[in-house]
């Protein structure tokens, strides 16, 4: 087997990752050159990696996208990783493991404290230590419904100011999606930055609608309407932008919404959604726990302190011994120790017998994370020793519903 090893991708490699990207997944369809370009306009110069041979050629790539993701409804930087392909003549030589690999240390070089990707398969990510964090949603609503949720059927006043979204706008629908996942307090959902919401709308891709206090971003294809986000600040702004969706009820008889599963538009419609809403599972990984658990948002009344051990060897920033500390909706972590060595498993029975610390690897740390209570975790062989009372204090320092709305 030739030697593999992992480098930047430069421009001059470009060519050679779409074909394996075409031989991989097929060709690109109606206007993938536009979005080939702009990703990887996005990913070159450090978020980009290649995996080689010998003779420098190419054999698989991946790229990192650089998101901004509430947890706890504070925002924390978030490497998504997506465009992994590999060629088809060199799968089972470690391409992907190696990648995988070296996608992580890079991530933790950016500054990148936790990840998030879309699956084509789970078990090389658990490989790399990453486990199921939670799904996208998709709800289908007859329109007619919606369309009654606006101010003339629904009795609330219009909100002020409805008009099309601009590129100047980009910026206050950008501040306005963060106020509201952080008065939320919700996990998982990711903001689009502002260059992402400028270059949208400059592109006239989705339409998009602001009022004083929301706004509504969505597409209309194939007498549908998709709703990809929709932040309002008011029920009177809701009220307002649901009645946008809605309007075009007899052209468009459904509406698909990619939202938080426990939007308040389920706490208002007049009737159930319709049978066949979809879910897309995602997977998550902690890059570095330290700055990861700092930056997370904590419920206000939780008050805990509790002992974990980590082992990593993947992503070194989270092996050890930690204590983990929340108070006043802030959280803090301080490594206390070091961890066992990888393999040696009678030193992990001994650790986890005499510690009173959970025990957990990198996929039951990511599991963790995203809020998997620890009797799951010990169900499926993901955590070990412990205490009840530690394993309490930690199902309430994590407890959360993570979604994502953006597929990417």
């Amino acid at each position: 087997m030739s030697e593999l090893r992992t480098r930047d991708v430069v421009d001059a490699d470009l060519p050679a990752v779409l074909a394996i990207r075409s031989r991989s997944f097929g060709p690109l369809g109606i206007g993938g050159d536009a979005w080939w370009h702009r990703v990887s306009a996005e990913t070159l110069g450090g978020r980009m990696i290649a995996v080689v041979d010998e003779s420098d050629t190419v054999v698989g790539a991946g790229r990192i996208r650089p998101f901004e993701q509430a947890w706890g409804g504070r925002h924390l930087q978030m490497g998504g990783v997506a465009g992994v392909y590999v060629e088809p003549s060199a799968r089972g030589r470690g391409v992907a493991t190696a990648l995988t690999r070296a996608l992580i240390a890079r991530m933790g070089e950016l500054g990148d404290v936790v990840s998030c990707l879309f699956p084509t398969t789970a078990t090389l990510y658990r490989r790399s230590g990453y486990e199921i964090g939670g799904v996208q949603t998709r709800m289908t609503y007859a329109a007619h419904h919606v369309r009654d949720l606006g101010p003339s059927r629904s009795g609330r006043a219009a909100s002020n100011g409805l008009r099309p979204a601009v590129p100047d706008d980009a910026q206050h629908l950008h501040d306005l999606a963060r106020e509201t996942s952080a008065r939320a307090g919700v996990s998982g959902p990711m903001v689009r930055s502002v260059a992402a919401l400028t270059g949208m709308l400059e592109r006239d891709e989705l339409i998009a609608y602001v009022v004083d206090g929301g706004f509504v971003v969505y597409d209309l294809s194939e007498q549908a309407v998709t709703v990809e986000e929709l932040v309002a600040t008011t029920p009177e702004a809701a009220a307002t932008l649901w009645g946008v969706v809605g309007s075009g009820s007899s052209a468009a008889p459904t509406v698909h919404t990619f939202l938080d599963p426990r939007d308040p538009v389920t706490l208002v419609l007049g009737g159930l959604p319709v049978a066949d809403a979809r879910q897309v599972p995602w997977m998550a990984r902690v890059i570095d726990l330290g700055a990861a658990f700092t930056g997370r948002g904590f419920g206000r009344h939780t008050s805990v302190e509790v002992d974990l051990l980590v082992e990593d060897s993947d992503a070194p920033a989270n092996a050890g011994r930690w204590t983990l500390s929340v108070a006043d909706g802030r959280g803090t972590a301080t490594r206390t120790g070091d961890a066992p060595v990888r393999g040696d498993a009678e030193t992990h029975v001994a650790d986890a017998i005499a510690s009173d610390a959970l025990h957990v690897d990198a996929r039951g740390l990511s599991a963790l994370w995203c809020g998997w209570s620890v009797s799951r975790l010990r169900l499926a062989g993901l955590a070990s020793g412990g205490t009840s009372e530690g394993d309490a204090a930690l199902d309430a320092v994590f407890a959360c519903q993570p979604f994502i709305t953006e597929y990417f």
